[in-house]
């Protein structure tokens, strides 16, 4: 078998950035490789053919190394499942909006947990400045969940572009379940905006997809790198 015939994850051992991939892949029912990050390779190559930002993940495929990874969940998708994108357009570049909305906002939780651990004031000054949807119309650098809800109530749901699923929802799923962790927000999120129940139970009953989030192998990962979360 040639290389790369088979796609290739590098990434820790964890859910992280990793795992809305495996979410793109298992939605798209495509099979993959996976492998831990070798970690001095990464830093010791960054910049390289191998490691193009010293960063996880990485996909290996095609002889190519592709990173970042809102590039790799549309490149999956695109090329085994691209209505997974957008049908139109003006679809596509919504999806691309939505995944820099969802990931400012995921961000603003990862500083949390790698710079505070979560702790109770830093969850609390999070939750105040990103989450309230009293505070929507502050100084949030476009990262509040108020924004994301707002494309739930005008597509009239399930999903953010209404009927059809795309790599955005995969995205906000897990986004969704960092947030609703005991240790972070717990049931807040929904009680506070109780489409995102509905959103979840659709996005959870995806063919491929759900087999995904039910598995003993995603069940044995960490949030983090750093075991919070």
């Amino acid at each position: 078998m040639a290389a790369y015939d088979k796609p290739t994850l590098v990434y820790f051992n964890i859910l992280g950035r990793g795992e809305p991939i495996r979410m793109t892949f298992a939605a798209c029912g495509v099979e993959y490789d996976e492998q831990s990050v070798p970690y001095g390779d990464m830093k010791g190559q960054a910049g390289s053919k191998d490691w193009p930002f010293g960063q996880a993940p990485v996909l290996r495929t095609q002889g190519t190394s592709l990173t970042q990874m809102t590039a790799i969940m549309r490149y999956v998708a695109a090329k085994h499942k691209p209505e997974l994108l957008g049908t139109t357009l003006e679809d596509r570049a919504t999806v691309d909006a939505l995944l820099e909305g969802i990931d400012d906002l995921y961000l603003k939780y990862i500083d949390c947990v790698y710079s505070d651990q979560l702790s109770p004031p830093a969850r609390d000054a999070l939750w105040a400045k990103h989450f309230n949807p009293m505070t929507a119309a502050e100084r949030n650098g476009g990262g509040h969940l108020r924004f994301i809800d707002g494309f739930l109530e005008r597509s009239g749901g399930p999903f953010l572009l209404g009927e059809r699923c795309t790599i955005a929802d995969l995205f906000l799923y897990f986004a969704l379940e960092a947030f609703s962790r005991d240790v972070c927000f717990g049931n807040r999120p929904a009680q506070i905006y109780p489409r995102l129940g509905v959103f979840q139970e659709a996005v959870a009953d995806l063919d491929g997809l759900k087999e995904r989030l039910a598995s003993s192998a995603r069940a044995s990962l960490s949030f983090n790198g750093n075991g919070v979360g």
